[in-house]
């Protein structure tokens, strides 16, 4: 099918953009990658009266690995950050990155867009939760700065005052030390995930320092496992400590029932994730062979 008619606008900064959908208001959509934006419209389930086009936008694709943060913005590419260079010492963030949907996806869509999509089952955000990454935004009162966290407060709804857009992602270099994994179960690659788990782990010699753990497809929101931190700190990774986190793990997620699997199945999917990214953190650590990332099931 073909979208219904609309009005076309590029612009050349945010602010721009801002004043532009703040104008328009619920007639207009922003397009980043527009891997959901465009089907979306060519089924017109959705029919915007204006169209924002944020891609001459400079410097917004660009990535900095600074010594206290790792800044990606907001119009960077999936494949782009899975194969720069400087972030391919986190192999957690190109996990992730080149872990989602397809080469057509990863190479179009952006991971602004897939933060202000704010769906649950997507990919960054429940690796940006577990590393409590930051958002720049830009809007009519200027500029700040929000938690993920808070960005994700509900399903398909971003925290974004009205006008405002993500112009940039903000990782603490401090929540990527160590060795970590981005695990997925799929139906197919071009699917969403049915769950998915961010693990991170910092050492003390041979104890955990440090676990930052996140889910997606958990709940209506992306989840943040925090509670980790105190069942692991200062402990050598064994089995049944493993096993004892995966079990937490299944209890703390808000899996609900849908054509992907039961509340229970969902359950045990968490748990077999968390044992997974722990035996592939493991398998980093030691220098031997991990397992796979991604599982699928079609």
């Amino acid at each position: 099918m073909y979208p219904s008619s609309f009005n076309y606008l590029k612009v050349t900064n945010f602010s721009e953009a801002s004043a532009a959908l703040l104008s328009a208001g619920e007639n207009a959509k922003v397009l980043a990658g527009g891997q959901t934006l465009i089907p979306m419209m060519k089924l017109r389930l959705i029919k915007p009266e204006l169209l924002i086009d944020l891609g001459g936008i400079p410097s917004a694709r660009d990535i900095v690995v600074g010594k206290q943060t790792v800044e990606i913005g907001a119009l960077a590419r999936h494949a782009q950050i899975g194969l720069f260079a400087a972030l391919k010492a986190f192999p957690i963030v190109g996990d992730c990155a080149l872990g989602i949907a397809d080469a057509q996806v990863r190479n179009m869509g952006t991971i602004g867009g897939s933060l202000a999509e704010a769906d649950p089952c997507s990919c960054w955000p429940a690796l940006l939760v577990a590393l409590d990454a930051e958002v720049l935004l830009d809007g009519p009162q200027g500029e700040r700065a929000q938690r993920v966290r808070d960005l994700l407060a509900d399903a398909y709804t971003p925290d974004l005052a009205p006008g405002e857009l993500i112009t940039r992602v903000a990782i603490d270099r401090a929540a990527l030390v160590g060795v970590g994994a981005f695990v997925a179960f799929k139906r197919a690659a071009p699917a969403y995930p049915t769950a998915s788990c961010a693990l991170q782990l910092s050492y003390d010699g041979d104890r955990i320092a440090s676990v930052r753990m996140g889910f997606g497809c958990m709940g209506l929101t992306p989840l943040a496992f925090d509670a980790v931190h105190d069942m692991a700190a200062g402990q050598q990774i064994n089995a049944d400590l493993v096993e004892d986190i995966a079990q937490a793990a299944a209890e703390f997620v808000e899996p609900i029932d849908d054509n992907k699997g039961s509340e229970a199945y969902k359950r045990s999917l968490a748990r077999g994730l968390v044992i997974r990214a722990f035996e592939i953190v493991e398998a980093r650590r030691h220098g031997t062979q991990a397992p796979e990332t991604h599982s699928y099931y079609g």
